[in-house]
C-alpha cells in the first residue's frame, strides 16, 4: 500500500542528514565517539518521523481513511492474505473439469475483490463480510469438497452430501459475485455520470454535417481544379515575340 512509502521516502532523507550531523560532530566539534554515535542517532529519528508523518498523512488522505481504519484494514488483510494462497492451492486437488471451473471463478473472485481493497483501502467497508465470513466459508468448504470428493467408496449419502456441498459452493460464488459488484458500485456510477455528461456536452455543441451534394460539388471544383493545373504543366507557354522569330528562321531558311 502506499502508506508503506512514507517509511522508505523518511529512511531516504534520514540517512544522508545523519551522516552529514555525525560528519560535522566529529571533525569540528570533537565529541567523544559515543556522543557523536548519539548525535547522528538523535539526528536520524529527528529527520525520519516529520518526513514519514508529512508522507504518510498525505496518503491517508489520498485513500481517505484514517490512521486508525488504515491500521485496522492492513490487520484484516494480512489475516486474509493465507486464505487467498490457500485457494490456489486448491488447483491441485481438482478431479474434473466442473470443479475446476469452479475452483478457477472462485479465485477470480476472491483475488480480485484483494487486490481492489489492498489498491484502495476504504473500499474495505464495502465488503467487509467478505472478509469476516464469505472468505472463511468459501476456502473451508472447498477444502473438505476436493478432499472429500477424491475418497473411494462413497455411499449414497455421501454422493449426496458432496452433491449439496457443491451446490452450496454454487451459492457462495454468487455471494462473490455480490460482493465484487457492491465493490465496484461507486465506479459504475461514476462512469454513469462522465457517460451523462459527455452526452450533454454533445447535445450542446453539434457537429456540422454537410450534405452529400455540397460534398460533392467541393469534391468535383477540386478535381477541376487540379486538372487544370496538370494541363498548364504539360502544355509550354506561346509567346509572340517567340512566333516572330520563328517566322524570321524560317525566311532565312527558304533564302538559304
Amino acid at each position: 500500500m502506499k502508506y508503506n512509502a512514507s517509511y522508505i521516502f523518511g529512511a531516504i532523507f534520514a540517512v544522508p542528514i545523519a551522516l552529514l550531523t555525525g560528519f560535522i560532530s566529529m571533525n569540528f566539534f570533537q565529541f567523544d565517539m559515543w556522543l557523536d554515535s548519539l548525535v547522528m542517532a538523535g539526528s536520524y529519528l529527528g529527520a525520519f518521523f516529520p518526513i514519514q508523518m508529512t508522507t504518510g498523512n498525505k496518503y491517508l488522505k489520498e485513500m481517505g481513511v484514517t490512521k486508525q481504519d488504515y491500521k485496522y484494514i492492513r490487520q484484516q488483510m494480512k489475516i486474509a492474505e493465507p486464505k487467498i494462497k490457500q485457494l490456489l492451492v486448491q488447483y491441485k486437488k481438482v478431479r474434473s473439469v466442473t470443479d475446476f471451473r469452479n475452483v478457477n471463478e472462485i479465485n477470480k473472485l476472491a483475488r480480485t475483490i484483494y487486490k481492489s481493497v489492498q489498491k484502495d483501502p476504504k473500499k474495505f467497508f464495502k465488503v467487509d463480510s467478505f472478509f469476516f465470513s464469505h472468505l472463511d466459508n468459501t476456502v473451508n468448504l472447498l477444502d473438505q469438497f476436493l478432499y472429500l470428493s477424491r475418497m473411494p467408496h462413497k455411499t449414497a449419502e455421501d454422493k449426496q452430501l458432496l452433491y449439496n456441498a457443491r451446490l452450496t459452493l454454487e451459492e457462495l460464488k454468487r455471494t462473490l459475485q455480490a460482493d465484487l459488484k457492491a465493490l465496484n458500485s461507486s465506479d459504475y456510477e461514476q462512469m454513469k455520470v462522465e457517460i451523462d455528461l459527455a452526452s450533454i456536452q454533445k447535445s450542446s455543441h453539434p457537429i456540422p454535417i454537410q450534405s452529400d451534394n455540397v460534398k460533392n460539388g467541393n469534391i468535383n471544383h477540386a478535381t477541376n481544379e487540379q486538372q487544370a493545373l496538370d494541363y498548364e504543366e504539360r502544355v509550354p507557354v506561346n509567346f509572340k515575340r517567340s512566333k516572330q522569330y520563328a517566322h524570321v528562321n524560317e525566311r532565312k531558311d527558304i533564302n538559304e
